[in-house]
């Protein structure tokens, strides 16, 4: 779209008016954005020189001799900056700060460092003796659970040995049972056997008598 003269001096006009009053809104948001850069480039360098993850938001200039980081500067031209927190700055002191990071001042570890440190330890020493009893917890679920398994498939042999011996019981009472009524038989087949043997010899006897 073509800009034309007129429209074109206007936005001119306007800029300029922008430029002569400093227009807060617009310097407000270029300020706003490069605190938040200035934020996040310090605790990059924190992070990166020293160890601790520093929050952007937890970043001073103004440090105590107990935190964890002290700021060293090698040009003296930069003190300035240190004298008031990063929330206080103006736009220029901000990009000041993002250009001279690790440059003309840089983090160093502070008396704070050593507790940190120590409490560092401690949290990796806990989370390690966690880490190994959940691990045992694990591994003693994973027991209980095969101990589980196993009880329920010794209970299941135990049922079927049971109704195996019952089956068995079942079968030699069949068996006593059966060979009580055989012998009965034999008994009496030889009784019978017996009495066949003596009426035949009684008959004979008789015949013989006759004759």
């Amino acid at each position: 779209m073509l800009t034309t003269p007129q429209f074109s001096a206007a936005r001119c006009h306007h800029a300029e008016i922008c430029n002569q009053m400093n227009c807060p809104q617009a310097s407000n948001q270029e300020r706003a954005k490069w605190r938040t850069e200035c934020r996040e480039k310090l605790a990059n360098h924190i992070h990166s020189q020293l160890g601790p993850a520093i929050l952007p938001i937890d970043v001073k200039l103004i440090t105590k001799p107990e935190d964890l980081y002290q700021w060293s500067r090698s040009t003296a031209g930069k003190a300035a900056l240190f004298n008031k927190q990063l929330s206080k700055h103006s736009t220029g002191a901000y990009i000041d700060l993002c250009n001279g990071v690790g440059v003309h001042f840089m983090a160093k570890l502070g008396k704070g460092a050593a507790d940190y440190e120590q409490e560092k330890r401690l949290r990796e020493r806990f989370n390690a003796e966690l880490a190994i009893r959940e691990a045992m917890e694990i591994e003693m679920m994973g027991i209980k659970g095969e101990n589980a398994e196993l009880m329920t498939e010794m209970k299941a042999l135990r049922e079927e040995q049971a109704k195996r011996i019952q089956e068995l019981e079942k079968a030699r009472e069949v068996l006593l049972i059966t060979s009580h009524i055989l012998q009965e038989r034999a008994l009496k087949a030889s009784e019978d056997s017996q009495k066949i043997t003596h009426a035949a010899t009684f008959l004979k006897l008789g015949s013989n008598l006759c004759i």
